[in-house]
């Protein structure tokens, strides 16, 4: 019976294959069972609506940060829809800015249509990256996202959404999803939505610091105008009307947003511009 040096080498390569083969077995089945409760508890992730949206043509999205939420808590989609007699779909989310905005209607869009996107849009957007490709990277975004080859396109497209398509082409997200089994629903729509809050000037302005933390940098405003603009450009392409709206803030609070004022006359202007329907 052979032996030697050489021997025991392809021994230990085999076993080390046999070890790798064996995991990413495992991994495939972790992945198989995550993808698996993505759709068993899948409700509000974005990602999840689009992929699973029942309607091919839909009248309107919406798009946003937390003041368009609402729209789509409990059953208010619906109540609208009825109202209405149109088909909205709600793909805002929390502290989303003008990439988000973009990457959900691009990803919509491959498997749909709309004759208008809704968005409210608040200054804070064009402010920060925490805004947008920090929000875009959120872990849990792609926690609950089922997988899609028209959002590994989508992804691929965009340089500031790239960096996110190992986490989700690997399934990382999901997998290590530590809320697998809890609802797919924000705190906001699961404990706040039928709060009154007492008007708290402290509470105020801790929040202005946080949406606000530091003096806009001129370079990244324009920057991120530069995407907005160039949203609209990408929905004028395809026929589809942009509405941007400016949501109502109380004056105790508009009152503490740094160039709150200026910024609606600059958009006022932009939409003129861009022949985009704009609402105050």
């Amino acid at each position: 019976m052979a032996s030697g040096p050489g021997v025991a080498l392809g021994i230990r390569k085999r076993r080390a294959i046999l070890f790798v083969l064996i995991g990413l077995l495992l991994y495939l089945c972790l992945y198989a069972a995550s993808e698996a409760l993505v759709y068993h508890y899948g409700q509000r992730n974005r990602f999840f609506m689009i992929g699973t949206a029942p309607l091919r043509q839909y009248d309107y999205v919406i798009v946003g940060a937390s003041h368009a939420m609402p729209f789509d808590f409990e059953d208010m989609n619906r109540l609208l829809q009825e109202a209405s007699g149109t088909h909205i779909i709600n793909l805002s989310i929390e502290g989303g800015g003008v990439l988000p905005a973009r990457l959900m209607v691009d990803y919509f869009l491959a498997a749909h249509t709309t004759r208008n996107v809704l968005y409210f849009l608040d200054s804070f957007a064009f402010q920060s990256a925490q805004w947008n490709e920090a929000r875009v990277a959120d872990a849990s975004a792609f926690a609950r996202a089922p997988f899609d080859p028209a959002l590994v396109a989508t992804l691929w497209r965009y340089p500031w959404a790239q960096p996110n398509l190992p986490d989700y082409l690997s399934g990382f997200s999901k997998i290590n999803n530590p809320g697998r089994f809890e609802p797919d629903v924000t705190e906001a729509e699961a404990k706040n939505f039928h709060t009154v809050y007492r008007p708290i000037a402290y509470l105020d302005r801790q929040r202005i610091q946080y949406m606000y933390p530091t003096r806009p940098d001129p370079a990244t405003v324009q920057r991120y105008r530069d995407a907005f603009t160039d949203f609209a450009r990408f929905l004028r392409e395809r026929g589809i009307r942009l509405i941007v709206i400016r949501p109502p803030i109380p004056a105790r609070f508009a009152g503490l947003i740094p160039g709150e004022a200026e910024f609606g006359t600059e958009i006022a202007e932009m939409a003129r511009q861009q022949d985009i329907v704009f609402r105050d």
